[in-house]
């Protein structure tokens, strides 16, 4: 059979791409051999040091027992082994254990190198940014800062808030958590703050919940500062305040108030009223949700979910006109209202045989789903 030049050619690339392709897929393979290899061995070695720390540890609490601290010489071993993030994986591996086992007795032991992590968070702050992150995960996995705050290792903290990755951030805010100052979370947020860097405001919020120390003081601290702080750092406090007090209505209606003040800002202050009602805020969160006005419509779709908190004529009656409203997020939330405002079908039985099909599928949809999840406790009770 002739074969054209031109074929034979043709031939020969798709023949090449072939071998080029099974080269690629051998190294691949020899690539995630050596790879299982080495991280295989390098468990292997971690389990073997960790063996050795767990001795030691355990030798070192049994004096504990008896005595007030551990032997200079077991700290100077450790001020010299852990230096490398090797180690320190082995030391926490085997740390943990202890713990686990006598949590009482561990805290004494930490208490008493409490000196040596001193000395480490100097060495780790000069390592690059995923070793450094791994120090301050440690101080907050077990709260070394929580019985003496080391001024020293702060400060290194602190440091560590400036670094690019978020991952030393984030452990450096989690370590500061840990030492129930307020006075050091505030200085915290003010450096993130300053810096200008991506840190999610969620992260944050769920880092100052899990605050160790009296978090009344806290809350009077950022309330003090607030002004102090960039507009997205304030709509993140506000969010903090919306689960962590209902002390704060007052401030946060006069934040809502303000027209002066950003929408975004506004909008969080209008969310904090539907986790605390508060009634002087009742007649300003009617007039948000009321649609017809010129505001933005986000106004009318965050009151409209936050009148749920508010049962009465008038919210009932606003909320069944935006059922008609053409923007989707306020009839939905509005729907979403006066379903858990308690209402049935009778009564609202003007909207959903009305004339307006959105606004009835709207409103069945949210009817029909609390009906299934009612249904589905009641199985479950049977069960």
């Amino acid at each position: 059979m002739f074969v054209s030049p031109k074929e034979r050619v043709l031939t020969m690339n798709i023949e090449k791409m072939i071998y080029v392709y099974l080269v690629i897929c051998v190294g691949m393979i020899l690539f995630n051999i050596v790879s299982a290899f080495l991280s295989r061995r390098r468990d292997k070695r971690i389990l073997r040091v960790s063996n050795g720390f767990e001795d030691r540890i355990r030798s070192e609490l049994i004096w504990l027992e008896t005595h007030s601290a551990v032997h200079s010489a077991h700290k100077n071993y450790l001020s010299g082994k852990l230096k490398r993030i090797s180690n320190m994986r082995a030391f926490d591996a085997a740390l943990e254990k202890k713990h686990l086992e006598n949590p009482t007795l561990v805290r004494k032991y930490l208490y008493s190198i409490g000196s040596v992590f001193v000395s480490l968070s100097i060495e780790y702050c000069k390592k690059d940014s995923m070793e450094a992150a791994y120090f301050p995960y440690i101080i907050k996995k077990y709260r070394i800062l929580s019985d003496r705050p080391f001024d020293a290792m702060i400060d290194i903290l602190f440091r560590l808030l400036h670094e690019p990755s978020i991952y030393c951030r984030e452990n450096a805010m989690q370590a500061l958590y840990t030492i129930g100052d307020a006075s050091c979370i505030v200085k915290a947020l003010k450096i993130i703050d300053n810096e200008n860097k991506f840190y999610h405001s969620k992260l944050l919020t769920d880092g100052l919940l899990n605050f160790a120390g009296n978090t009344q003081r806290l809350n009077a601290a950022l309330w003090e500062t607030f002004e102090d702080f960039s507009r997205e750092m304030q709509i993140t406090l506000l969010n903090y305040f919306r689960f962590s007090s209902g002390d704060h209505c007052e401030d946060i209606l006069r934040l809502m108030k303000d027209t002066s003040q950003d929408d975004e800002l506004r909008f969080a202050c209008i969310r904090y009223f539907g986790k605390y009602r508060y009634e002087p805020a009742y007649e300003y969160l009617l007039l948000y949700a009321n649609s017809r006005t010129d505001m933005r419509w986000e106004y009318a779709a965050i009151a409209s979910s936050v009148l749920a908190s508010y049962p009465s004529e008038k919210t009932v009656e606003i909320l069944k006109s935006n059922l008609y409203h053409r923007n989707w997020h306020i009839r939905f939330n509005s729907a979403q209202s006066l379903e858990r405002l308690g209402l049935t079908y009778l009564d609202l039985i003007d909207v959903l045989e009305g004339h307006d099909r959105y606004a009835s599928e709207i409103l069945r949809y949210h009817f029909d789903v609390r009906d299934m999840i009612r249904a589905e406790k009641e199985d479950a009770s049977i069960c």
